[in-house]
Protein backbone atom coordinates (compact mmCIF):
# COMPACT_ATOMS: atom_id res chain seq x y z
CA UNK A 1 0.00 0.00 0.00
CA UNK A 2 1.44 2.96 -1.20
CA UNK A 3 1.78 6.09 1.54
CA UNK A 4 1.11 9.73 1.67
CA UNK A 5 4.03 11.69 2.44
CA UNK A 6 3.31 15.24 3.65
CA UNK A 7 5.08 17.75 5.25
CA UNK A 8 3.64 19.95 8.07
CA UNK A 9 4.82 23.37 8.12
CA UNK A 10 3.38 26.67 9.17
CA UNK A 11 4.26 28.13 5.85
CA UNK A 12 2.81 26.79 3.29
CA UNK A 13 3.01 28.10 -0.55
CA UNK A 14 0.69 26.74 -2.88
CA UNK A 15 1.00 27.11 -7.26
CA UNK A 16 -1.33 25.99 -9.60
CA UNK A 17 -0.81 26.38 -13.05
CA UNK A 18 -3.45 26.89 -15.20
CA UNK A 19 -1.97 26.52 -18.93
CA UNK A 20 0.74 29.41 -19.11
CA UNK A 21 -1.09 31.41 -16.19
CA UNK A 22 0.73 30.93 -12.78
CA UNK A 23 -1.17 31.70 -8.72
CA UNK A 24 1.22 31.32 -6.43
CA UNK A 25 0.10 32.34 -2.74
CA UNK A 26 1.55 32.06 0.80
CA UNK A 27 -0.06 30.96 3.75
CA UNK A 28 1.27 31.30 7.32
CA UNK A 29 -0.61 30.62 10.84
CA UNK A 30 -1.53 33.71 12.28
CA UNK A 31 -2.91 32.82 15.78
CA UNK A 32 -6.30 30.56 15.26
CA UNK A 33 -6.09 31.95 11.54
CA UNK A 34 -4.43 32.41 8.37
CA UNK A 35 -2.37 35.15 6.75
CA UNK A 36 -2.63 34.72 2.59
CA UNK A 37 -0.44 36.64 0.47
CA UNK A 38 -0.44 36.59 -3.23
CA UNK A 39 3.33 36.39 -4.54
CA UNK A 40 2.62 35.69 -8.31
CA UNK A 41 -0.30 35.94 -10.32
CA UNK A 42 0.13 36.22 -14.10
CA UNK A 43 1.48 34.82 -17.39
CA UNK A 44 4.42 32.87 -16.80
CA UNK A 45 7.35 32.53 -18.66
CA UNK A 46 11.03 31.08 -17.44
CA UNK A 47 13.17 33.77 -16.42
CA UNK A 48 10.29 36.32 -15.65
CA UNK A 49 12.93 38.19 -12.83
CA UNK A 50 9.49 38.73 -10.41
CA UNK A 51 8.90 34.88 -10.63
CA UNK A 52 12.12 34.23 -10.30
CA UNK A 53 12.71 35.96 -6.91
CA UNK A 54 9.43 34.46 -6.22
CA UNK A 55 11.05 31.23 -6.79
CA UNK A 56 14.39 31.73 -5.37
CA UNK A 57 12.35 32.53 -1.95
CA UNK A 58 10.52 29.46 -2.21
CA UNK A 59 13.40 27.25 -2.28
CA UNK A 60 15.35 28.98 0.41
CA UNK A 61 12.38 28.62 2.38
CA UNK A 62 12.35 24.65 1.76
CA UNK A 63 15.78 23.82 1.60
CA UNK A 64 16.05 25.60 5.53
CA UNK A 65 12.85 23.64 6.92
CA UNK A 66 10.37 26.48 6.66
CA UNK A 67 7.86 25.79 4.21
CA UNK A 68 6.65 23.63 1.76
CA UNK A 69 5.37 23.90 -1.49
CA UNK A 70 1.86 22.37 -2.83
CA UNK A 71 1.11 22.18 -6.26
CA UNK A 72 -2.15 20.90 -7.91
CA UNK A 73 -2.39 18.05 -10.49
CA UNK A 74 -5.76 19.06 -12.62
CA UNK A 75 -8.91 16.80 -12.29
CA UNK A 76 -8.60 15.95 -15.62
CA UNK A 77 -5.68 14.40 -15.61
CA UNK A 78 -6.17 12.40 -12.79
CA UNK A 79 -8.56 9.47 -12.15
CA UNK A 80 -10.55 9.80 -8.65
CA UNK A 81 -13.52 7.30 -7.72
CA UNK A 82 -14.87 5.25 -4.60
CA UNK A 83 -14.58 1.39 -4.78
CA UNK A 84 -16.92 -0.94 -3.41
CA UNK A 85 -15.49 -3.85 -1.24
CA UNK A 86 -17.59 -6.55 0.32
CA UNK A 87 -15.42 -6.56 3.16
CA UNK A 88 -16.27 -5.66 6.42
CA UNK A 89 -12.45 -5.20 7.90
CA UNK A 90 -10.70 -2.18 6.50
CA UNK A 91 -7.28 -4.41 6.80
CA UNK A 92 -8.27 -6.80 4.65
CA UNK A 93 -10.19 -4.73 2.12
CA UNK A 94 -6.31 -2.50 2.03
CA UNK A 95 -5.25 -5.85 0.55
CA UNK A 96 -7.10 -6.34 -2.11
CA UNK A 97 -8.17 -2.42 -3.48
CA UNK A 98 -4.84 -1.89 -5.70
CA UNK A 99 -6.54 -4.92 -7.64
CA UNK A 100 -9.89 -3.34 -7.73
CA UNK A 101 -8.57 -0.40 -8.97
CA UNK A 102 -6.77 -2.06 -11.42
CA UNK A 103 -9.84 -3.11 -13.25
CA UNK A 104 -11.13 0.63 -13.24
CA UNK A 105 -8.30 2.33 -14.46
CA UNK A 106 -8.17 2.65 -18.08
CA UNK A 107 -4.53 2.25 -18.43
CA UNK A 108 -2.12 -0.47 -15.99
CA UNK A 109 -1.75 0.22 -12.79
CA UNK A 110 2.00 -0.50 -13.20
CA UNK A 111 1.82 2.90 -14.70
CA UNK A 112 0.83 4.86 -11.99
CA UNK A 113 0.66 6.18 -8.64
CA UNK A 114 -2.11 5.85 -6.43
CA UNK A 115 -3.54 6.74 -2.73
CA UNK A 116 -6.17 5.91 -1.32
CA UNK A 117 -7.17 8.69 1.07
CA UNK A 118 -10.12 7.47 2.40
CA UNK A 119 -10.93 4.54 3.47
CA UNK A 120 -14.44 3.58 5.79
CA UNK A 121 -17.36 2.09 6.30
CA UNK A 122 -20.68 2.41 4.40
CA UNK A 123 -24.33 2.40 5.98
CA UNK A 124 -24.27 -1.64 5.19
CA UNK A 125 -21.11 -1.99 7.20
CA UNK A 126 -19.00 -2.60 4.32
CA UNK A 127 -15.72 -1.27 3.17
CA UNK A 128 -15.76 1.75 0.65
CA UNK A 129 -12.52 3.57 -0.47
CA UNK A 130 -11.97 6.59 -2.36
CA UNK A 131 -8.88 6.19 -4.98
CA UNK A 132 -6.75 8.66 -6.62
CA UNK A 133 -4.46 7.57 -9.35
CA UNK A 134 -2.73 9.43 -12.25
CA UNK A 135 0.07 7.93 -14.71
CA UNK A 136 3.29 8.23 -13.69
CA UNK A 137 4.40 10.15 -16.56
CA UNK A 138 1.49 13.00 -16.47
CA UNK A 139 2.60 13.26 -12.96
CA UNK A 140 6.35 13.65 -14.00
CA UNK A 141 5.14 16.06 -17.05
CA UNK A 142 3.31 18.29 -14.38
CA UNK A 143 6.86 18.39 -12.07
CA UNK A 144 8.83 18.96 -15.04
CA UNK A 145 6.57 22.18 -16.19
CA UNK A 146 6.47 23.43 -12.32
CA UNK A 147 10.50 22.88 -12.40
CA UNK A 148 10.98 25.12 -15.99
CA UNK A 149 9.46 27.77 -13.48
CA UNK A 150 11.77 27.49 -10.64
CA UNK A 151 9.31 25.41 -8.38
CA UNK A 152 10.02 22.28 -7.22
CA UNK A 153 6.37 20.99 -5.25
CA UNK A 154 7.14 19.10 -2.25
CA UNK A 155 3.29 17.46 -2.72
CA UNK A 156 1.30 17.46 -5.91
CA UNK A 157 -2.24 17.33 -4.73
CA UNK A 158 -5.29 16.07 -6.40
CA UNK A 159 -7.64 19.37 -7.88
CA UNK A 160 -11.06 18.05 -6.82
CA UNK A 161 -9.92 17.36 -3.24
CA UNK A 162 -8.14 20.79 -2.89
CA UNK A 163 -11.47 22.45 -3.92
CA UNK A 164 -13.55 20.24 -2.33
CA UNK A 165 -12.39 20.22 1.12
CA UNK A 166 -11.34 24.08 1.38
CA UNK A 167 -14.98 24.84 0.21
CA UNK A 168 -16.48 23.25 3.40
CA UNK A 169 -13.25 25.04 5.54
CA UNK A 170 -14.21 28.56 4.02
CA UNK A 171 -18.22 27.70 3.73
CA UNK A 172 -19.86 25.12 5.78
CA UNK A 173 -22.78 22.92 4.23
CA UNK A 174 -25.68 22.10 5.81
CA UNK A 175 -27.11 18.79 4.32
CA UNK A 176 -29.49 18.09 2.58
CA UNK A 177 -28.14 20.70 0.10
CA UNK A 178 -25.98 19.28 -2.79
CA UNK A 179 -22.99 21.47 -3.24
CA UNK A 180 -21.21 21.83 -6.24
CA UNK A 181 -18.11 23.65 -6.66
CA UNK A 182 -17.16 24.90 -10.08
CA UNK A 183 -13.65 26.12 -10.79
CA UNK A 184 -13.66 27.66 -13.59
CA UNK A 185 -9.40 28.38 -15.13
CA UNK A 186 -8.50 29.77 -18.25
CA UNK A 187 -7.79 26.08 -19.91
CA UNK A 188 -9.78 24.02 -18.08
CA UNK A 189 -12.69 23.31 -15.80
CA UNK A 190 -13.07 21.02 -12.57
CA UNK A 191 -16.42 19.99 -10.89
CA UNK A 192 -17.39 18.34 -7.29
CA UNK A 193 -20.26 17.80 -6.68
CA UNK A 194 -21.27 16.29 -3.26
CA UNK A 195 -23.01 16.85 0.07
CA UNK A 196 -22.42 16.77 3.39
CA UNK A 197 -22.24 13.23 4.45
CA UNK A 198 -20.51 11.89 1.48
CA UNK A 199 -17.14 12.61 -0.85
CA UNK A 200 -18.49 13.95 -4.01
CA UNK A 201 -17.92 13.04 -7.64
CA UNK A 202 -14.72 14.92 -9.02
CA UNK A 203 -14.71 15.81 -12.97
CA UNK A 204 -12.26 17.63 -15.08
CA UNK A 205 -13.58 19.06 -18.51
CA UNK A 206 -10.99 20.49 -20.76
CA UNK A 207 -12.33 23.69 -21.62
CA UNK A 208 -11.54 27.08 -19.62
CA UNK A 209 -13.17 30.69 -20.15
CA UNK A 210 -10.62 31.04 -22.72
CA UNK A 211 -12.29 28.75 -24.97
CA UNK A 212 -16.02 29.70 -23.19
CA UNK A 213 -16.15 33.42 -24.31
CA UNK A 214 -17.50 33.15 -27.02
CA UNK A 215 -21.30 32.62 -26.76
CA UNK A 216 -21.95 30.46 -30.06
CA UNK A 217 -18.89 28.65 -29.44
CA UNK A 218 -19.37 25.11 -29.89
CA UNK A 219 -17.02 24.63 -26.63
CA UNK A 220 -19.99 26.16 -25.10
CA UNK A 221 -22.20 23.97 -26.34
CA UNK A 222 -20.01 20.98 -24.85
CA UNK A 223 -19.31 21.94 -21.97
CA UNK A 224 -23.00 22.88 -20.48
CA UNK A 225 -23.80 19.22 -22.40
CA UNK A 226 -21.04 17.77 -19.88
CA UNK A 227 -21.92 19.57 -16.81
CA UNK A 228 -25.82 18.94 -17.01
CA UNK A 229 -24.83 15.05 -17.02
CA UNK A 230 -22.83 15.29 -14.20
CA UNK A 231 -25.31 17.31 -12.52
CA UNK A 232 -27.86 14.70 -13.80
CA UNK A 233 -25.47 11.62 -11.71
CA UNK A 234 -25.40 13.98 -9.06
CA UNK A 235 -29.09 13.59 -8.42
CA UNK A 236 -30.02 9.47 -10.25
CA UNK A 237 -33.59 9.44 -8.40
CA UNK A 238 -36.51 11.54 -10.76
CA UNK A 239 -38.53 14.21 -8.42
CA UNK A 240 -35.96 13.71 -5.60
CA UNK A 241 -33.85 16.94 -6.76
CA UNK A 242 -32.33 18.82 -3.67
CA UNK A 243 -31.83 22.37 -3.00
CA UNK A 244 -28.11 22.97 -4.97
CA UNK A 245 -25.72 25.33 -3.88
CA UNK A 246 -23.48 26.17 -6.28
CA UNK A 247 -19.38 27.83 -5.48
CA UNK A 248 -17.78 29.53 -8.54
CA UNK A 249 -13.80 29.39 -7.89
CA UNK A 250 -11.02 30.23 -10.42
CA UNK A 251 -9.99 32.95 -12.71
CA UNK A 252 -12.77 32.34 -14.79
CA UNK A 253 -15.01 33.52 -12.35
CA UNK A 254 -14.34 37.43 -11.91
CA UNK A 255 -16.34 37.63 -15.91
CA UNK A 256 -19.93 38.49 -14.45
CA UNK A 257 -20.70 38.13 -18.05
CA UNK A 258 -19.64 34.68 -18.71
CA UNK A 259 -21.16 33.31 -15.25
CA UNK A 260 -24.49 34.88 -15.90
CA UNK A 261 -24.54 33.59 -19.92
CA UNK A 262 -23.10 29.89 -18.63
CA UNK A 263 -25.82 30.02 -15.55
CA UNK A 264 -29.05 30.42 -17.99
CA UNK A 265 -27.37 28.22 -20.45
CA UNK A 266 -27.45 24.96 -17.78
CA UNK A 267 -30.85 25.64 -17.60
CA UNK A 268 -31.49 23.96 -13.76
CA UNK A 269 -34.08 23.85 -12.53
CA UNK A 270 -35.43 23.95 -8.94
CA UNK A 271 -33.77 26.04 -5.77
CA UNK A 272 -30.47 26.50 -6.51
CA UNK A 273 -27.95 29.23 -5.12
CA UNK A 274 -24.74 30.13 -7.74
CA UNK A 275 -22.72 32.46 -4.77
CA UNK A 276 -18.72 33.42 -5.99
CA UNK A 277 -15.73 32.45 -3.12
CA UNK A 278 -13.91 35.05 -1.80
CA UNK A 279 -10.86 35.99 -4.42
CA UNK A 280 -11.93 33.04 -6.26
CA UNK A 281 -8.44 33.63 -8.64
CA UNK A 282 -6.48 32.72 -5.44
CA UNK A 283 -8.92 29.61 -4.18
CA UNK A 284 -7.65 26.94 -5.58
CA UNK A 285 -3.81 27.63 -4.50
CA UNK A 286 -5.15 28.66 -1.36
CA UNK A 287 -6.81 25.25 -0.81
CA UNK A 288 -3.87 23.50 -1.78
CA UNK A 289 -1.11 25.50 0.45
CA UNK A 290 -3.98 25.30 3.50
CA UNK A 291 -4.34 21.43 2.84
CA UNK A 292 -0.18 20.93 3.87
CA UNK A 293 -0.55 22.86 7.12
CA UNK A 294 -3.39 21.00 9.09
CA UNK A 295 -3.99 16.93 8.79
CA UNK A 296 -7.68 17.62 7.80
CA UNK A 297 -9.45 14.70 5.67
CA UNK A 298 -8.54 13.14 2.63
CA UNK A 299 -4.93 14.08 2.19
CA UNK A 300 -3.25 13.55 -0.92
CA UNK A 301 0.31 13.86 -2.49
CA UNK A 302 0.85 11.78 -5.87
CA UNK A 303 4.73 12.95 -5.57
CA UNK A 304 5.53 9.76 -3.97
CA UNK A 305 7.23 6.80 -3.99
CA UNK A 306 10.75 7.03 -6.39
CA UNK A 307 9.76 10.57 -6.88
CA UNK A 308 9.15 11.63 -3.23
CA UNK A 309 10.92 15.17 -2.81
CA UNK A 310 14.25 15.81 -1.13
CA UNK A 311 12.81 17.18 1.85
CA UNK A 312 10.16 14.51 2.69
CA UNK A 313 13.28 12.03 2.58
CA UNK A 314 15.04 14.08 4.64
CA UNK A 315 12.29 14.00 7.21
CA UNK A 316 12.01 10.71 7.03
CA UNK A 317 15.97 10.00 7.42
CA UNK A 318 15.58 12.62 10.47
CA UNK A 319 13.06 10.68 11.90
CA UNK A 320 14.75 7.33 11.44
CA UNK A 321 18.18 9.01 13.08
CA UNK A 322 16.27 10.16 15.85
CA UNK A 323 14.14 7.09 16.51
CA UNK A 324 17.50 5.55 16.15
CA UNK A 325 19.31 7.45 18.46
CA UNK A 326 16.02 7.39 20.83
CA UNK A 327 17.01 3.63 20.59
CA UNK A 328 20.19 3.81 21.26
CA UNK A 329 19.74 6.55 24.12
CA UNK A 330 17.75 3.74 26.20
CA UNK A 331 20.50 1.13 25.27
CA UNK A 332 22.98 3.39 27.06
CA UNK A 333 20.88 4.07 30.02
CA UNK A 334 19.87 0.41 30.43
CA UNK A 335 23.81 -0.58 30.21
CA UNK A 336 24.72 2.31 32.56
CA UNK A 337 21.95 1.12 34.85
CA UNK A 338 23.30 -2.54 34.40
CA UNK A 339 26.63 -1.28 35.07
CA UNK A 340 25.84 1.04 38.43
CA UNK A 341 23.93 -2.11 39.45
CA UNK A 342 26.91 -4.22 39.35
CA UNK A 343 28.78 -1.52 41.01
CA UNK A 344 26.87 -1.73 44.03
CA UNK A 345 26.27 -4.94 44.18
CA UNK A 346 29.82 -5.32 43.91
CA UNK A 347 30.10 -3.09 47.05
CA UNK A 348 27.46 -4.49 49.17
CA UNK A 349 28.86 -8.20 48.09
CA UNK A 350 32.60 -6.28 49.74
CA UNK A 351 30.84 -4.73 52.62
CA UNK A 352 29.21 -8.24 53.34
CA UNK A 353 32.62 -10.37 53.03
CA UNK A 354 34.54 -8.04 55.33
CA UNK A 355 31.90 -8.03 57.93
CA UNK A 356 31.62 -11.48 57.74
CA UNK A 357 35.51 -12.11 57.65
CA UNK A 358 35.56 -9.66 61.36
CA UNK A 359 32.86 -11.42 63.04
CA UNK A 360 34.80 -15.06 61.74
CA UNK A 361 38.18 -13.70 63.09
CA UNK A 362 36.41 -12.54 66.22
CA UNK A 363 34.56 -15.85 66.60
CA UNK A 364 37.87 -17.74 65.75
CA UNK A 365 40.15 -15.97 67.78
CA UNK A 366 42.70 -15.70 65.09
CA UNK A 367 44.51 -12.42 62.43
CA UNK A 368 43.19 -14.15 59.67
CA UNK A 369 40.78 -16.23 57.58
CA UNK A 370 41.20 -17.01 54.39
CA UNK A 371 38.42 -15.95 52.03
CA UNK A 372 35.33 -18.12 51.69
CA UNK A 373 36.74 -20.46 54.81
CA UNK A 374 34.45 -18.48 57.52
CA UNK A 375 32.52 -20.78 58.17
CA UNK A 376 34.76 -23.71 58.41
CA UNK A 377 37.34 -21.84 60.12
CA UNK A 378 34.35 -20.89 62.90
CA UNK A 379 33.34 -24.70 63.32
CA UNK A 380 37.08 -25.89 63.96
CA UNK A 381 37.63 -23.02 66.60
CA UNK A 382 34.14 -23.69 67.82
CA UNK A 383 35.33 -27.44 68.01
CA UNK A 384 38.55 -27.02 69.82
CA UNK A 385 37.38 -24.85 72.41
CA UNK A 386 34.62 -26.85 73.29
CA UNK A 387 37.04 -29.50 74.38
CA UNK A 388 39.44 -26.73 76.12
CA UNK A 389 36.42 -25.18 78.33
CA UNK A 390 34.82 -28.77 79.16
CA UNK A 391 36.08 -28.91 82.69
CA UNK A 392 34.85 -25.37 82.88
CA UNK A 393 30.92 -26.25 81.36
CA UNK A 394 31.17 -29.59 83.57
CA UNK A 395 31.57 -27.51 86.87
CA UNK A 396 28.39 -25.74 85.77
CA UNK A 397 26.23 -29.08 84.97
CA UNK A 398 23.84 -30.07 87.86
CA UNK A 399 25.55 -31.70 90.61
CA UNK A 400 25.12 -36.17 91.00
CA UNK A 401 24.29 -35.35 94.43
CA UNK A 402 21.33 -33.23 93.46
CA UNK A 403 19.78 -36.05 91.00
CA UNK A 404 20.60 -38.43 93.96
CA UNK A 405 18.86 -36.30 96.41
CA UNK A 406 16.05 -35.75 94.32
CA UNK A 407 15.52 -38.95 93.36
CA UNK A 408 15.47 -40.31 97.02
CA UNK A 409 12.87 -37.55 97.82
CA UNK A 410 10.38 -38.51 95.88
CA UNK A 411 10.73 -42.24 96.13
CA UNK A 412 10.51 -41.87 99.86
CA UNK A 413 7.17 -39.70 98.99
CA UNK A 414 5.51 -42.39 97.07
CA UNK A 415 6.41 -45.29 99.47
CA UNK A 416 8.76 -46.78 96.94
CA UNK A 417 11.64 -49.23 97.77
CA UNK A 418 15.04 -48.82 96.22
CA UNK A 419 16.85 -52.06 95.70
CA UNK A 420 19.77 -51.00 93.61
CA UNK A 421 20.59 -47.59 92.05
CA UNK A 422 23.75 -46.95 90.10
CA UNK A 423 24.62 -43.40 88.53
CA UNK A 424 27.94 -43.45 86.22
CA UNK A 425 27.51 -39.76 85.27
CA UNK A 426 25.85 -40.39 82.17
CA UNK A 427 23.14 -43.13 83.02
CA UNK A 428 21.56 -44.34 85.77
CA UNK A 429 19.94 -47.80 86.77
CA UNK A 430 17.10 -47.88 89.91
CA UNK A 431 15.45 -50.91 91.29
CA UNK A 432 12.63 -50.70 93.55
CA UNK A 433 9.18 -52.40 94.23
CA UNK A 434 6.12 -51.20 95.05
CA UNK A 435 2.72 -52.39 95.93
CA UNK A 436 0.85 -49.49 93.56
CA UNK A 437 1.15 -50.01 90.00
CA UNK A 438 1.25 -45.81 89.29
CA UNK A 439 3.83 -44.96 92.08
CA UNK A 440 6.40 -45.33 89.48
CA UNK A 441 5.09 -42.69 87.40
CA UNK A 442 6.20 -39.77 89.86
CA UNK A 443 9.37 -40.84 89.66
CA UNK A 444 9.93 -40.86 86.21
CA UNK A 445 8.25 -37.60 85.43
CA UNK A 446 11.19 -36.09 87.90
CA UNK A 447 14.26 -37.67 86.37
CA UNK A 448 12.71 -36.36 83.31
CA UNK A 449 12.31 -33.15 84.65
CA UNK A 450 15.75 -33.57 85.67
CA UNK A 451 16.86 -34.19 81.75
CA UNK A 452 16.80 -37.90 81.59
CA UNK A 453 15.88 -39.99 79.29
CA UNK A 454 13.69 -42.06 80.88
CA UNK A 455 12.40 -46.02 80.14
CA UNK A 456 10.16 -47.08 83.25
CA UNK A 457 9.22 -51.06 82.85
CA UNK A 458 7.06 -53.08 85.65
CA UNK A 459 6.78 -56.86 86.67
CA UNK A 460 3.07 -58.10 86.87
CA UNK A 461 2.58 -58.72 91.27
CA UNK A 462 2.99 -62.14 92.84
CA UNK A 463 1.89 -63.57 95.54
CA UNK A 464 3.00 -61.41 97.88
CA UNK A 465 1.25 -58.26 95.88
CA UNK A 466 4.66 -56.65 95.83
CA UNK A 467 5.28 -55.32 91.90
CA UNK A 468 8.75 -54.81 90.70
CA UNK A 469 10.14 -52.13 88.71
CA UNK A 470 13.33 -51.04 86.82
CA UNK A 471 13.74 -47.30 85.95
CA UNK A 472 16.80 -46.86 83.39
CA UNK A 473 18.07 -43.33 82.13
CA UNK A 474 19.83 -41.32 80.30
CA UNK A 475 20.86 -37.33 80.22
CA UNK A 476 23.41 -36.14 77.54
CA UNK A 477 26.64 -34.49 78.82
Amino acid sequence: MVDIPILRRRVAYGADLDGGHLTLVKVEAAGRGRRVTTLFQGPAAPGEPRLATCAADVRRDIAQGRATLAALLPASDGFARWLETPLRSAVKARKVLPSLLDVQLPFPLEACLYQFPAVRLDAAGRVRALAVAARRDVIVGQLDRFRALGLDPVALDHEGLALWTHSLAELPLEPPALRVVAHLGAARTALVTGDGGNLPGMHGIRLGADELGAAEAPARRQWTSRVQQILRAAQPEAGAARAIQWLWTGPGAVRADLLADLQAALGISGTIAFTMVDDPATFLARAAAARQMRPGALPCNLRCTELTHTAIRQQRARRRRQAALAVLGAGLLLCGLNAGWHVWCGRREAQTQAELAALARQLAQTAHVPPGQEVLTVQRALKKQAAETQPFRAAFRPTLSRDLAETLAVARQHRLTLDTLTHDGKALILRGATSDWNRCDPLAASLRGLGYTVELSREEAGADEIIRFTLQGSRKP
